[in-house]
């Protein structure tokens, strides 16, 4: 992994200006969405952009953290690295997510890594104006704290599904959590996900690439979901079989 090049980004390869975005692009974000115009302009005149490429490193565990960050575009992967130094993905968050808050809530280092794992545009916070917003805004507080629990209860889930259940049970979890999370329902009685690499689903559910690769295929045989490109089309009646299998 690359340390990340961290840049304000425009167009043309020029740098952008320091002007403050418009309200308009915050409200983008359910965090913000339900601020006035007001408040959003505050937020805006303190929010930075900044870039990164695919690979690169956002930040380190056990490092110091000063910035909130919010993802305009692109992907990253949340990650730790076991004692027998293999990658395990605890989240891929995308657009309108964000993370960060930890280390700037309890003041303690990184609890993990982050990754962009395609090209990534961010707009981030620092440390004194983030807590200065969520004083301000009970709202926003609500929603990051309804935020962490979510993500400790997929946490405290991932934990039991490790714990106890296989590795095809694991992975039916995996596709309800997806489909739940970033589903796209569709008329002909499937439901469209974007699809991590067979690796990353691994890492997630703790197996190895091949056997989560044989899985797959063995359910595109059995008419259970189609792969093309990046999106699986996850069949309504397949998940119902992964709801049995993974309670």
């Amino acid at each position: 992994m690359r340390r990340f090049r961290a840049v304000s980004f425009g167009t043309g390869g020029r740098l952008q200006s320091r002007l403050p975005m418009q309200t308009s692009f915050f409200r983008k974000f359910p965090l913000f969405a339900d601020l006035d115009d007001r408040e959003l302009a505050a937020i805006a005149t303190v929010a930075k952009p900044r870039r990164y490429g695919k690979d690169d490193v956002v930040f380190y565990a056990d490092e110091s953290g000063d910035i909130f960050c919010l993802i305009r575009e692109g992907q990253v992967k949340v990650t730790m690295i076991s004692p027998e130094g293999k990658e395990i993905i605890l989240k891929l968050l995308g657009p309108g997510d964000f993370f960060g808050e930890m280390a700037l809530l309890d003041d303690e280092p990184r609890s993990a890594t982050v990754v962009a794992t395609e090209n990534l545009e961010l707009m981030t916070i620092w440390r004194n104006d983030f807590l200065q917003i969520l004083a301000e805004n009970f709202d926003i507080t609500r929603k990051v704290l309804a935020e962490i629990s979510r993500r400790l209860r997929s946490a405290s889930s991932r934990i039991e599904s490790l714990a106890t259940m296989d590795v095809y049970g694991r992975l039916a979890r995996f596709f309800l959590d997806m489909a739940r999370d970033q589903g796209k329902v569709l008329d002909n009685g499937y439901v469209a996900v974007t699809r991590p690499t067979h690796q990353a689903i691994a890492n997630m559910i703790g197996t190895s690439r091949e056997t989560v690769s044989r899985l797959i295929h063995d359910l595109m045989r059995q008419n259970l979901l189609i792969s093309e490109g990046k999106t699986i089309y996850l069949k309504k009646t397949a998940l119902d079989q992964f709801r049995e299998e993974a309670s």
